[in-house]
This record gives C-alpha cells, structure tokens and sequence, in this order.
C-alpha cells in the first residue's frame, strides 16, 4: 500500500473561498479546493453538521464523501452538491462507523449508493442501534448539561461550548426521525470510483481513528479527504483504534509529496504541517505513557495528568484522558 501512496501523480492545487450558494446555512460552508472539489466545513457555531464532508464533481457524477451527523444538514448538503455539479448525487462515502460522519445517508437513498469498508457497514449495523437507544434515554441530560456548560464558559471555551450544544441539539432534533441507512456497496483495501472528468481512490486504513477508515485520494489535485484520521487544532479519538498505527499512516501521507491538501474529519483545511503536527502530538503522548509505565504509575493516575501545554489551546480536550489511557495500554504492551 505504501508505493501505492508514493506512486500517486499531482498537478498543481489551489485553494478558493467558495461562499454557499444557499443562504442562511448555519451548518457549514463551502471552501473551493480545485474546479469541481469543495471543502464542506461544520460550522462550529451551533451547527449540527459537526464534522467535514465534501463534495466532488466527477463530471458525469457527483460524488460525497462523509454525510454529516443531523439528516437536515445532510438535505442541505445534497442540494448544495447538485446546485454545484449540476448533476444527482449517485455515490456517499462513509469514512467510518461513527454517528457524525453516518446518520445523513438516509436523505441521499434512493438515488445513492453508500460506500464503506465492509467492516464499517458491519460495525455500523450493530452499533447504531445500541447508540440511538442509549441517547434516546441519555441525550436530554446531555443537552441540558451543555446549556449550562456555555451559560458558565468564558473566552474560547464559550466557543466550543457552543459547538458542543450544536451537537446534543443536533441529535435531540434528528432522533425521532432517524432511520438508518447502512451501505450498499462495500469494499476491502482499496476501491476506484471512475467519472469522466476526475477519478477518486478509496483507501482503507485499519486500525487508525477506528479499525477500519476511508481516505479518499484525488490523484489529479494532490488532495486526501482524511476523514477523522486526522484532526486539526483538536485532539484527536483514538480510544477505539491505535495511535502507533494512526501515527504510521499518517506518516504514509506525510512522506508522500503528491499530496498537498488535506481536508480533515474536524477542523480546517491544511497543508502537510498538519499530519506532521498529529504525529507529534502521539509521539509526546507516547513518551508520557513509556515513561510512566517504567515508573509502575497507575493508569489511573497517568490518565488524570493535565493537557501538555502545546495542546491546551486545541478544542476536544474532553478526549486526552481517553487518549491517555490508549497510550499507555500500548505501552504496556
């Protein structure tokens, strides 16, 4: 798989704002990365989006890549797609199994085929029922929560409290008429999807984010939809994959110089200092986890540790413990 990532050809990429043909969304907006590729970025802001999708015209196709976790912002993103392209949307991606990424699919059916690995559709079948039942019963407490946690926060935490209540409102809103759309199409490693201006290149990567993530490749462009393989100006999850394997593939693309923009599963569009900083951000972790299982400190302390300086200022810090505690399981190891 490695040649395969070195092997890759680019032509010369650019980055254009690209303002939202609809009006009045507050769920995402749209950064223009090539002709015929955008960027949707969640808007943060109380949307319900919550992570980044994107939208590829393949010329006689349109193709989107991540759905969005509330149906509504899906409905917006598919019409958008079919503003730009001019063409239905005849192919979803699903970069893994998680709720934000997934429960949009059910606006683009029928008319779309939903890709995944097939160990993401499995995964997904099984795990979004137990997950819808759980909120079901749990998610008012957590919207009520995040009310007083943005009622409390100041500065740059009121920012992302507000994130965080765009999220259980989100999910309070969508519950009631969710229903979920697994994938129809699935594959292993690695899959082509052809159209008559641009193809794509679907790459599995096991145990990174998850046990089974998408990358989608756009060869012409140098551009990787990472999916949440990577995470910019926000700790990443890792709690259901393995760091030491996130951090290899991230140096995979890293070391490939085809590739020059990567669109993140959350936060902004960046170049290749990006992956190079995440790898960082394992590699101390790591350290702190090497260290204290040489000392014989408790997991249960090591994970109580504050956030490392260089990462106090990145949003999502509610996952370092969870990080932690990967850490020094792999450590242990």
């Amino acid at each position: 798989m490695r040649k395969l990532y070195l092997a890759i050809a680019v032509s010369a990429a650019f980055m254009i704002g690209f303002r939202n043909p609809q009006t009045g969304s507050k769920n995402f907006f749209l950064q223009q990365l090539a002709p015929g590729v955008w960027a949707a970025i969640a808007n943060d802001k109380g949307g319900h989006a919550i992570s980044n999708a994107g939208i590829i015209d393949l010329g006689n196709k349109t193709l989107v890549f991540d759905a969005f976790m509330n149906p509504d912002a899906a409905a917006e993103l598919k019409q958008t797609a079919e503003q730009l392209t001019k063409h239905s949307v005849s192919f979803v991606i699903n970069s893994h199994y998680h709720d934000d990424h997934i429960r949009g699919n059910q606006v683009f059916v029928p008319g779309a085929s939903i890709i995944s690995t097939e160990w993401t559709k499995n995964e997904m079948q099984t795990a979004e029922a137990q997950e819808q039942e759980w909120l079901k019963k749990n998610n008012g407490k957590s919207l009520e929560r995040a009310r007083q946690q943005l009622k409390s926060a100041n500065g740059s935490e009121k920012e992302e409290a507000l994130m965080w209540l765009g999220y259980y409102e989100g999910i309070s809103q969508s519950l009631p008429r969710l229903k979920t759309t697994l994938p129809n199409l699935t594959f292993k490693d690695s899959l082509w999807i052809h159209g008559s201006k641009r193809s794509v290149l679907l790459i599995e990567c096991k145990d990174c984010h998850t046990a089974s993530d998408v990358i989608m490749v756009l060869p012409m462009e140098g551009i990787a939809f990472m999916g949440d393989v990577l995470f910019v100006k926000r700790h990443p999850w890792f709690g259901d994959g393995s760091a030491e394997s996130l951090k290899e593939h991230l140096g995979h693309f890293y070391e490939n110089a085809a590739i020059k923009q990567f669109v993140p599963g959350h936060g902004p569009v960046a170049g290749k200092e990006a992956l190079q900083t995440l790898v960082g951000y394992i590699t101390d972790l790591e350290q702190l986890a090497t260290e204290a299982v040489q000392k014989n400190e408790p997991d249960s302390d090591f994970i109580k540790q504050d956030v490392l300086p260089q990462y106090k200022s990145w949003w999502f810090g509610r996952f370092y413990s969870d990080n932690l505690a990967t850490v020094y399981r792999e450590a242990m190891k």
